[in-house]
C-alpha cells in the first residue's frame, strides 16, 4: 500500500480487535489536527508491518511476488486489522470535525484498504468495505487530488488493479495511477503500474515499469517504506529475467 512519513512521536495508537462490520466506537479526538495524525499514525504502522510482511515472503515465482499480499500469515492479517480498524475509526473521528478537509478522507480510505486485505473477501463485502474505500478515496479526490503527492489517485490505482470481479477495472487503475504519476513520479506508483500489466499480461511492460521504479528516486511522501519498494521491485525484475531463460 501507499506510505506516508512524518507523524508527531508523542501520538499514541491504541490496539482493538475486533470483525465488526461498522467501526468501531472511539474517543473523538479533542481537534481536527489530532484526528487525522493519529490516523495516519495507524496507517503509517500498518503499511510498514505490512511491506515488513511482504519482504518476509520466500518465492521466485513472478505470480507469487504480484500476488504475495494473498499469503500472508495470519498472525499478521490480525494485526492489521486491529491497527486499521482503530485508525478508520479516528479519521471517521476528524471527518466529522471537519468534513472539507481532505485528510480524514484519505486517512479512511488508506486504513479502510488494508482492513479489506486483512480480512476475507466474503467478510469485505458483507461489511461494505470496498463501497467505502471507493467513497473515501472519491471525496479525497474531489477535495484537494495533489494531496500526499497524489496519494487518493495511488490508492484508487491500486485497489482497482487488484479488487475482486466486479469492482476490478484495469483500464481506470491505470489512469488513476498514470494520474499519480503527473502529479508526482513516486517509485511505488511505477511498482503497482507494474503488478497492473502483468496483470494484463503484458510482461514487456511490467518489467519496465518494475524496472523504472528501481530507478527512481526517493520521494519524501513515501519515504518510509522506500526501501522496501525498491526490493520488492528489484525482485520482480530479477524473477522475471529468471523466468526467460
Amino acid at each position: 500500500m501507499l506510505g506516508i512519513r512524518g507523524f508527531p512521536a508523542k501520538t499514541a495508537i491504541l490496539l482493538a480487535f475486533g470483525a465488526c462490520s461498522t467501526p468501531p466506537k472511539v474517543t473523538p479526538a479533542s481537534d481536527y489536527r489530532e484526528a487525522w495524525q493519529t490516523a495516519r499514525a495507524s496507517f503509517a504502522r500498518a503499511n510498514s508491518l505490512l511491506h515488513e510482511g511482504l519482504l518476509g515472503l520466500s518465492a521466485s515465482d513472478l505470480k507469487a511476488l504480484v500476488d504475495a499480499e494473498d499469503r500472508l500469515g495470519k498472525e499478521t492479517l490480525e494485526e492489521l486489522r486491529a491497527i486499521t480498524e482503530e485508525g478508520a475509526g479516528l479519521a471517521e473521528a476528524a471527518i466529522a470535525l471537519r468534513p472539507e478537509g481532505v485528510e480524514g478522507h484519505l486517512y479512511l480510505a488508506l486504513n479502510l484498504a488494508i482492513q479489506g486485505l486483512a480480512r476475507s473477501r466474503a467478510a469485505s463485502l458483507i461489511g461494505g468495505l470496498p463501497g467505502r474505500i471507493q467513497a473515501s478515496y472519491r471525496k479525497a479526490l474531489a477535495i484537494d487530488p495533489t494531496y500526499a503527492a497524489g496519494g487518493a489517485y495511488r490508492l484508487k490505482g491500486k485497489f482497482l488493479a487488484s479488487a475482486p470481479w466486479p469492482i476490478r477495472d484495469y483500464a481506470a487503475a491505470g489512469e488513476a495511477l498514470a494520474r499519480a504519476n503527473e502529479i508526482a513520479p513516486v517509485r511505488q506508483n511505477f511498482l503497482f503500474l507494474g503488478d497492473l500489466r502483468y496483470r494484463e499480461g503484458r510482461l514487456a511492460e511490467a518489467v519496465a515499469m518494475w524496472q523504472r521504479a528501481c530507478a527512481t528516486s526517493v520521494h519524501p511522501a513515501t519515504a518510509d517504506i522506500d526501501a522496501a519498494v525498491l526490493e520488492l521491485a528489484r525482485r520482480r525484475v530479477v524473477a522475471a529475467a529468471r523466468s526467460e531463460e
